[in-house]
This record gives structure tokens, C-alpha cells and sequence, in this order.
């Protein structure tokens, strides 16, 4: 395996210094390039309303406007791509060794924390080949190797892979679809070897609820490898409790965002006890958390959760302090010592987080590293860029979206032959889990498949929260049964 590394500094505004380094199999190459980039506020507007909003509302001009949007962030990589790796002789050899052979090549991107939002550096793109670098090498990966904590690397064992999923939906019937993106999670770790996995679900989905859970896995010395958060992101200045209801008012059942403006990362917890059933979690409170319970690994599928904005004026601080400052909720978790984070620059459609998370965990349990998993997930939002979001299906090249950071090349699941499954726990208490099988009793799933109902199956899944036996009733003839079959089997996968 290569592995070509592009460590950038700052040199002046709108200045940059990158050093290039190529090594592995025999290779062992540096160059050096000084170049001038600069994002305009209406290149970072254009993109952003690009990826956030052209879906929601495509009505002429909005599909021409974007088309000149799609040019421009092509012109961007191949800018940037000319200016690396065509500015003298030694950056053009070392890219002469390194173009044929990018599939099996890891390309890291090593930046301060005042410049993570300077370069749009997945854009990359060989003009040549017309390839982007981020779709065609094994994996494309951002690196924060000066983290205050040492990562959390998993151990190798011959144990179950333990993955605890957290599916916060504040506002009940009215948020994302309970099963929107865990139910392709399950898709993607399919039937076969399915002892080999544990997939516990949080309940309640609070923050208390999480340290409890997973302080107590740490004790009897089953940590959880992975930590997977289900639910809205957003970016804000310090949260006032006005601010915070505007926000809930705001979100969307398309799109797992919360407001844009702001200065730093939040994830949204369930809490009933503060208004709007919301609590607001930093980054450096989450990653505290992982990182003294043992999880090496958290996945977001939350808006803006790897969103930062260029420091507004020179930083001399450490970079701990100035992750603290300004930098993303991923950079604040990575800097608590994770060893991998998947979040997102953007805010994410629920349909492409969908796709996302079940071609990454299908790669994963195949033996493929977070790094290369979250790349091949890059690929095929590329190769199927239509999104059915409030009209019909419309392209959208939202691949950029998601953004990786890995300490080290992460092989969670063991190379395996036959593909493997999980089976699916309920954490509740303590970290209860339903290990028995189903009452065969229970009616066959019907022929045609189970559609729709995911509001019942989240109060079902709620009440389950306050007691130990739940009454359903409905008209006759209006599906309970398939129902209380369905939330059966969605937490035993049976």
C-alpha cells in the first residue's frame, strides 16, 4: 500500500505551502509547492447552497444555476490540482510515480485547525484523467496526528465487533423517519455469521443515558468499538435557550440539519426534561465521553458535524486551544484521542445518508479499513447521484458531503469469506439486551414486505422508555399486529 501524504501551512493570507511526501513499496519521494488559493464567499455560498438547498427547491433557474455550480467545483480541483502537482519538477515526478497506481494508494490530508476549511481538498481532480483523486485512490482520508489524547485503537480480538446505534428524534412524528437510516445500517451488515456482531440501540437516546451505558460496557471490560449517532447536527454560536427553540421549529424531515450560522458543532440529544425533548452536545464533552469508555470510533450522520469556518484572524494559540476555539465538532472529537470519525461538512439529506451508511458498513464488514470504507460509500453516491428529496429524482453530486478522519489505517471487522450480520440488542437500563429468540407464535412478515408505520414503531420504541408492557390498539383491520410483529423483529432481527 502508498500512502501520499499532503501536509499544508499557511504562509501568508490566501498563501499556502503544502509538503508532499510519497512512501511505501520501495517508493520514497517529497516535493514542495507555494501556491495561492482563496475560497470566495461566493464560491462557499454557491456550494453551500448547492448541496443544501437546490433540492428542496429546483424550480428554473435553479437547475441552471447549478449545472455553473458543478462546472465551477470541477475548475476548482483541477486549480488546485495543477497548483500541487504541476508546479515544478519534483511535484510533477512524484505524481508521474504515483498516477497509475492511485487505486492502491492512501492519500492523507494533514491541516491546522485554522486552515481545515481554507482548501476544499476532496475536490482534487486530475485534469488529465477528468478523475477526482478522492474517488479513484483506495482510500482519501483527513489526518490530526497531534491530538491531545493518544486514539483509542481497537484491539484485536478474536471478540464480537460491538456497535451501539443512538436514533435521537426530538420532535417525535414530526422529525426523520424513525428507520430512514438505521434500517439501511442493517441492510449493509447482511444475513450471514451474524454471532460475529453486536448492534446494541440506545435507549432512552439522552447523553445521560449514553455515559451510563457506555461507562458500564467499559467496567466489565466489553467497550463498544463504535458509537453511531442517528440524528440532527448543527452549527451555532454559543445556544441560547430562544435559540434553541428556533432551531427545533427549523428542522426539516428531509434533512437532518439544524441552523447554519455559528461558531461551533452540536449534536442534537433527546432529552424530555429542557424544551422542545432537545439537549445540545459539544464535541469536546462527546469525545471526553468515548474516549474514557474506550470507543475507537464514532460515525455521524448529522449536518455539519465536520463544519468549520476559517479562523477570522491569525491563530497563535496551541492547536488544542484553537480545536477548542473554532474547530469542528469531528476535529474536537478526534483531539479527545478517537481513532476515526465519519461526519459531514454539509447538511446531508436523509436519502443520501441513507445510501452512505449502508455502503460503509457493507464494506466494513468485509474487511475494509474506515478509510476505504467511507471512500468506496464516496464512490457510489457518485456513480447514483439521483435524489428524490421534495420532487421528482434530480442529480446531485453530494459526494463531498462526508468527511473522514483516521488516526491509522481502522480494520474493525476481519477479512471474511461469506458476509456477515449483526444481531441487533436493545441497551435500555444499564445495557439490557433481548438475546432470546421470537415467539414462533408470531405471524409470518406478510408476503408483500412491511412498508410505512415508523411513527407507531417510535412510540412503540419510546414507551418502552417508561414501562415494561405497552398496549397498542387501533381500528380493527388497521395493522397491529403486523406492527407489534415488525418492532419484534426489528430488535432481534429474527
Amino acid at each position: 500500500m502508498l500512502q501520499l501524504r499532503i501536509e499544508q501551512h499557511a504562509v501568508e493570507e490566501r498563501l499556502h505551502r503544502v509538503v508532499i511526501s510519497l512512501e511505501g513499496d520501495g517508493a520514497r519521494r517529497t516535493a514542495e509547492a507555494t501556491f495561492p488559493f482563496h475560497l470566495s464567499p461566493e464560491d462557499d455560498e454557491d456550494l453551500r447552497w448547492y448541496l443544501e438547498e437546490f433540492l428542496q427547491y429546483p424550480e428554473p433557474p435553479a437547475p441552471a444555476i447549478a449545472k455553473r455550480i458543478e462546472g465551477r467545483m470541477a475548475a476548482m480541483g483541477t486549480d488546485l490540482f495543477r497548483a500541487v502537482f504541476q508546479s515544478g519538477d519534483d511535484t510533477r515526478d512524484l505524481w508521474a510515480e504515483i498516477r497509475n497506481r492511485l487505486p492502491e494508494t492512501r492519500i492523507e490530508i494533514i491541516t491546522g485547525v485554522a486552515e481545515a476549511a481554507t482548501i476544499p481538498w476532496e475536490l482534487l481532480r486530475d485534469p488529465k484523467t477528468e478523475s477526482h483523486l478522492a474517488l479513484t485512490a483506495h482510500s482519501f482520508v483527513r489526518a490530526q496526528p497531534n491530538s491531545a489524547l493518544p486514539p483509542n485503537l481497537p484491539a484485536r480480538k478474536k471478540e464480537k465487533i460491538r456497535i451501539l446505534l443512538v436514533i435521537c428524534r426530538p420532535r417525535g412524528n414530526e422529525d426523520v423517519p424513525f428507520r430512514s437510516v438505521a434500517s439501511q445500517l442493517l441492510r449493509g451488515l447482511s444475513e450471514a455469521n451474524r454471532e460475529a456482531y453486536d448492534l446494541d440501540v440506545l435507549r432512552p437516546a439522552t447523553f445521560e443515558q449514553l455515559g451510563k451505558v457506555l461507562r458500564e460496557a467499559h467496567r466489565k471490560g466489553q467497550p463498544y468499538h463504535v458509537v453511531h449517532f442517528d440524528g440532527h447536527g448543527a452549527y451555532l454560536e454559543a445556544p441560547e435557550p430562544e435559540g434553541v427553540a428556533a432551531l427545533l421549529r427549523g428542522l426539516s424531515a428531509v434533512v437532518l440539519a439544524g441552523a447554519r450560522a455559528g461558531s461551533h458543532g452540536y449534536l442534537l440529544f433527546e432529552n424530555s426534561q429542557l424544551e422542545g425533548n432537545s439537549e445540545l452536545i459539544d464535541g469536546t464533552s462527546l469525545g471526553q465521553l468515548l474516549k474514557k469508555t474506550g470507543v475507537s470510533v464514532l460515525v455521524l450522520n448529522a449536518c455539519r458535524s465536520a463544519h468549520t469556518e476559517p479562523a477570522p484572524t491569525p491563530v497563535k494559540d496551541d492547536p488544542h486551544s484553537q480545536v477548542r476555539a473554532f474547530g469542528s465538532l469531528a476535529q474536537e472529537v478526534m483531539d479527545a484521542g478517537m481513532a476515526g470519525v465519519v461526519a459531514m461538512r454539509y447538511n446531508v439529506y436523509v436519502v443520501t445518508a441513507a445510501r452512505l451508511v449502508a455502503e460503509l458498513y457493507a464494506s466494513l464488514t468485509r474487511g475494509a479499513t474506515l478509510g476505504e470504507a467511507v471512500t468506496l460509500a464516496r464512490k457510489n453516491l457518485s456513480d447514483n447521484p439521483l435524489r428524490e428529496v421534495a420532487f421528482a429524482p434530480l442529480p446531485l453530486q453530494d459526494w463531498t458531503v462526508p468527511v473522514i478522519y483516521e488516526a491509522a489505517p481502522l480494520q474493525l471487522f476481519p477479512e471474511v469469506e461469506d458476509e456477515d450480520s449483526l444481531k441487533i440488542h436493545v441497551a435500555a437500563g444499564a445495557t439490557a439486551s433481548a438475546t432470546g429468540g421470537l415467539d414462533p407464535d408470531l405471524p409470518k412478515p406478510p408476503d408483500a414486505g412491511f412498508y410505512g408505520r415508523d411513527e407507531t414503531l417510535l412510540a412503540l420504541d419510546r414507551a418502552f422508555d417508561r414501562s415494561s408492557i405497552v398496549l397498542l390498539h387501533a381500528y380493527a383491520g388497521s395493522g397491529k399486529t403486523t406492527t407489534a410483529a415488525e418492532f419484534a423483529r426489528w430488535y432481534s432481527l429474527t
